[in-house]
């Protein structure tokens, strides 16, 4: 199963029913995303938790994961840099995009160092950004139920 698969790479992961994919940095943040999309409306597939860093190859192999629910109708990265460089998350999250190829959508916020030229680099690759918690939330509940962002 998922859980197994994750643990391979390092990510901590539990499976739920509903249809957001999460993919977050810190245990305490990862509930935190999972309480802000309830509250939007929406439903977590997942709790994920990334831990530290997010080389391609982690970053990956999170979205295959996540990806392989079929419930999962968008994916909301949430990341938080401190030691973890906002340009280097953007580089992985990108990289793990070319191998994975995603076809649902995928919202990011990414705070900390370097963040606004990570959200610069995945705004240039047309993927939806928010500054914000609560409007990446927005922004993932709609894209899951078909709307706009």
């Amino acid at each position: 199963p998922e859980e197994i698969e994750a643990r391979k790479y390092g990510l901590s992961y539990i499976k739920l029913d509903g249809d957001i994919g999460c993919m977050v940095n810190g245990a305490g943040l990862a509930m935190t995303t999972m309480d802000v999309i309830k509250l939007y409306g929406g439903e977590p597939a997942n709790f994920l938790d990334i831990g530290g860093g997010a080389s391609a190859e982690k970053v990956a192999a999170a979205f295959r994961i996540i990806l392989s629910e079929p419930n999962v109708k968008a994916v909301l990265i949430n990341i938080f840099g401190g030691i973890t460089r906002g340009d280097e998350v953007a580089k992985g999250i990108l990289a793990a995009m070319e191998e994975v190829k995603p076809t649902v959508p995928m919202v990011a916020r990414i705070v900390g160092t370097n963040a606004e030229e990570g959200r610069r680099l995945l705004a240039d690759a047309n993927m939806i950004t928010a500054d914000t918690l609560v409007e990446a939330a927005q922004k993932a509940v709609a894209a899951a139920k078909g709307g706009t962002q």
